[in-house]
């Protein structure tokens, strides 16, 4: 029985008591339904063609970002700086994602000197010479692409794709890839490839899990680049 007080309205402890019948119906619906997530899943394959329209069996390095939302200023970047090493005269990893205003460790750990440096827009840097075990920070606080060479190895490069949110995912051999925690409203999906064309596809997301695959043809082979002078490289 409700009990109330004087003038007809509900007790302290009767108020509480709604409170948390109220509460629990907004949680699980009038129905006994639960009410719609507000984040998503994004999953799927990727599939890459190379230029002779064969498909490859390594999938590996293709980037899929959630783009188009009202505000990413919630998205955050690493605690822990991600690292590109230098080792075998190859920097690992050859692609990076990662959200604006991350800070990347440039880990040499060769037996030989480097001389990391980017001439891309978002972030131009020269860190110089510097000898094995030791490793400097880079900062990346505009959204783009930033292409890293060593000017003493020509075929030393790799690529990081600075972006607004850290709803990303990049694909391993199989091609897979899985972001959580896409707000709902409308999207654009936007898949990354070295050597291949951009891809978007704009969705609705209202609450659950989503498939959406691409199929990536690619268009260019490697392209040597200049050294930070803008130069040839010396054979």
């Amino acid at each position: 029985m409700l009990s109330v007080t004087r003038d007809g309205a509900p007790n302290s402890l009767q108020r509480i008591r709604i409170a948390i019948t109220l509460t629990a119906l907004v949680t699980s619906g009038a129905s006994g339904q639960e009410v719609i997530a507000s984040t998503n899943t994004v999953s799927g394959v990727i599939r890459v063609f190379d230029l002779d329209g064969d498909e490859l069996e390594d999938r590996s390095d293709v980037v899929v970002f959630i783009d188009g939302l009202s505000d990413s200023a919630s998205y955050r970047s690493a605690s822990k700086p991600p690292q590109i090493s230098h080792k075998g005269r190859q920097f690992s990893p050859s692609v990076l994602p990662l959200v604006q205003g991350t800070t990347v460790d440039f880990l040499n750990d060769d037996n030989i000197f480097h001389n990391v440096f980017s001439l891309s827009k978002p972030k131009t840097f020269d860190l110089g010479i510097y000898p094995e075990g030791t490793s400097k920070l880079v900062s990346f606080s505009e959204p783009g692409l930033v292409r890293i060479h060593c000017n003493i190895h020509p075929r030393m490069t790799s690529t990081i794709l600075v972006l607004r949110n850290n709803l990303f995912a990049k694909t391993g051999p199989n091609g897979k890839f899985q972001i959580r925690g896409v707000p709902n409203g409308r999207v654009t999906i936007r898949v990354w490839s070295e050597f291949g064309e951009e891809q978007s596809r704009t969705v609705s997301l209202s609450g659950g899990r989503i498939e959406e695959s691409f199929d990536v043809y690619q268009s260019k082979r490697f392209v040597q680049h200049t050294n930070k002078f803008g130069k040839r490289y010396r054979e």
